[in-house]
């Protein structure tokens, strides 16, 4: 049986997550890449994707995350991302605060050309559609 190893998920809210894990499988631009305790030190860029945690009792518990970075230590994996949650937990209300978070943020800037305000409308339209398929794998 693996070695357990230590997992913590900060977002902008704070630690999403953390606690003692056996496997960590994070989709990097080059692929999935699965992290045990005692692991080659490495830093790097996550996906938008469902990573998937084994925990302690063996289980493989998949979440949604949105893109971040990654720094594995060999015994603590410390992972930054602006969202994250299981995919168990995951309801439409998730995808309206996400929504009025990202439009609060447009709101705040003072955009003065209608096709940078589309473009920019366009892409979280994109990407709550993914996070919904995402959260229904």
């Amino acid at each position: 049986m693996p070695k357990p190893f230590k997992l913590k998920i900060n977002t902008p809210d704070g630690t999403s997550y953390e606690d003692e894990i056996l496997q960590i499988e994070l989709k990097t631009p080059n692929g999935v890449v699965g992290f045990l305790a005692d692991h080659q030190p490495s830093i790097g860029a996550i996906m938008p994707s469902i990573c998937y945690i084994k925990d302690q009792n063996g289980n493989r518990v998949p979440a949604v995350i949105n893109s971040g970075i990654y720094k594995m230590d060999g015994n603590q994996i410390n992972v930054i991302t602006d969202f994250f949650d299981f995919t168990d937990k995951i309801n439409q209300s998730v995808f309206e605060i996400r929504r009025r978070k990202i439009e609060n943020a447009i709101n705040k800037q003072d955009i003065k050309n209608i096709k940078t305000y589309k473009d920019i409308q366009r892409k979280l339209e994109n990407e709550i559609n993914q996070l919904s398929k995402l959260s229904k794998k």
